[in-house]
């Protein structure tokens, strides 16, 4: 079975591959597929104060704009790491930035940064914690954040102010972050 899914998986692309894979997530949520799943809560851990519902984590990048939280949520990772976040949407760097090397079971992420900015990820984020808050053994959500492309690094503190804060930085903010 692995190998005719290997097969299909690796006909297309690796961006589009992963975007099929996650749709189906979606889609298998949403006709009840994985209403079944329970996640593993035998082995809780605590770590700097921060308490998770299993050791088994997913790595930043796999959602980079918090799109599929309850279907990550369902597959029962003790947490998720939605991947980086800047203040500004960014498309990312050109097409193709993913690339495999099967040989070495490995892939290769050039990506970028691409991601919808902070605005629109942290009100997702916002949801999807109101819509789960009496859940106790939900996934912990963790979200990296980084200065905008354009920013020089003296601009840091605002881009980084509004990754904390979820909003845009202030008109003088923005021109202190922006290259002349």
């Amino acid at each position: 079975m692995y190998k005719l899914l290997r097969k299909f998986f690796f006909f297309f692309p690796p961006e589009t591959m992963h975007h099929l894979a996650m749709n189906g997530l979606k889609v298998l949520q949403a006709v009840g597929f994985m209403r079944y799943q329970q996640p593993d809560t035998a082995s809780p851990r605590e770590v700097f104060r921060l308490k998770f519902r299993n050791p088994i984590g997913l790595g930043a990048g796999f959602d980079k704009n918090a799109l599929y939280l309850d279907e990550l949520d369902k597959l029962g990772f003790g947490f998720v790491e939605i991947g980086t976040v800047t203040p500004y949407p960014q498309v990312g760097n050109e097409q193709p930035r993913l690339f495999r090397l099967p040989e070495d079971e490995a892939l290769i992420n050039r990506m970028g940064f691409n991601n919808d900015g902070v605005k629109i990820i942290s009100e997702r984020l916002k949801n999807w914690r109101l819509k789960h808050s009496s859940h106790q053994n939900r996934s912990s959500i963790s979200l990296p954040f980084s200065p905008a492309r354009s920013a020089p690094w003296n601009g840091c503190s605002a881009n980084c102010k509004v990754s904390l804060v979820g909003a845009p930085p202030s008109r003088r903010d923005r021109r202190s972050t922006r290259p002349t």
